[in-house]
């Protein structure tokens, strides 16, 4: 017997990975702030040269988020939510192998890209999902995802670099990667009719 794809259960486990996309996305805006002054004494470089870590993550989201509309409609909402995680998890890794602070931009950016990519996608996927009835509640735990994060970010951050370092910082990202793409590619591979 086939199960049934389109049932609340199949949405509500789609909901839950969209959620998990959008927690990491933005907790990245703000966890790495911390960790300035390490970042700082590691690549031996000053205050205004590592301030660009944060600034070139920024910039980019600025400038990726209105285009993931476009992009969205010429490639589907699915395909760029997967692109947008392999972005970031990608960028998250290198940036936690990153040799230098030219090195750490380069790659904060690249993080960005899927990070600003997986916000807008994310609550498209949501509006495709959930019928108006139920949109309510579904953009609440987004939203609820969407808050915590940031404010999470600055503790969790001190709390991973002070007990495992900086690169841990960016390396349990990958983690997160590895369950959403193992999630996404076993519990919600139907979700793709109504997502595409």
């Amino acid at each position: 017997m086939e199960k049934d794809i389109t049932s609340d259960s199949y949405r509500w486990f789609a909901l839950a990975a969209v959620v998990m996309g959008t927690f990491m996305a933005i907790l990245d805006t703000s966890i790495v702030n911390i960790g300035i002054p390490k970042m700082m004494a590691v690549f031996n470089v000053s205050l205004d040269s590592v301030q660009w870590v944060l600034t070139a993550y920024t910039l980019t989201l600025g400038a990726i988020v209105p285009l993931t509309g476009f992009l969205g409609e010429k490639f589907g909402n699915k395909k760029l939510y997967i692109f947008a995680l392999i972005s970031f998890t990608l960028g998250s890794f290198l940036c936690g192998m990153s040799w230098s602070n030219s090195a750490m931009i380069i790659f904060r950016v690249l993080q960005a890209i899927g990070g600003g990519m997986i916000m807008p996608v994310s609550m498209t996927i949501i509006f495709q999902m959930f019928e108006p009835k139920e949109r309510g509640l579904a953009m609440g735990f987004w939203g609820i995802a969407s808050m915590a994060a940031p404010a999470i970010g600055p503790t969790l951050g001190g709390f991973i670099i002070e007990k495992n370092g900086l690169e841990i910082n960016f390396l349990c990202k990958c983690t997160y990667w590895n369950y959403s793409n193992n999630f996404i590619n076993n519990t919600v591979k139907g979700i793709s009719a109504q997502v595409s």
